[in-house]
């Protein structure tokens, strides 16, 4: 019997390895009882370790290698942010999965475990 496959997509610069695992996990849960439904996690936790090409940005890379990934999902759950400075690839995954027709959900970023933001610092990076 087919189990339906979820993408999550949750923030993963400035966190331990420790901190994305709990946060994915509790992104699983929570999609489970959201859809109503058994679902088999996609592997889109990337630790490139040597894949990623010379001269290749590791950031940009692994997007592209997640939202392909992402094509193999029937159900998304990703961090309610579309014009996030502090998690653009989040913004883009999330923006792939309604432009696609992915069966969506988002979670408020503040029950999940994220350094704090800094102010400052997003002004000083606005473009």
């Amino acid at each position: 019997m087919y189990t339906p496959k979820l993408f999550i997509s949750c923030p993963m610069n400035g966190l331990t390895d420790e901190m994305i695992k709990a946060n994915r996990e509790k992104m699983h849960k929570i999609a489970e009882i959201v859809f109503d439904k058994k679902l088999e996690v996609i592997p889109s936790y990337i630790i490139p370790a040597g894949e990623v090409p010379e001269g290749a940005m590791t950031p940009l890379w692994c997007l592209g290698r997640s939202i392909q990934m992402m094509s193999e999902a029937d159900y998304y759950i990703g961090v309610n942010a579309f014009y996030d400075y502090d998690y653009p690839g989040c913004v883009i995954e999330n923006n792939v999965a309604h432009n696609y027709g992915l069966r969506t959900y988002f979670v408020d970023s503040s029950i999940l475990n994220l350094p704090k933001k800094d102010l400052h610092y997003e002004k000083d990076n606005i473009k």
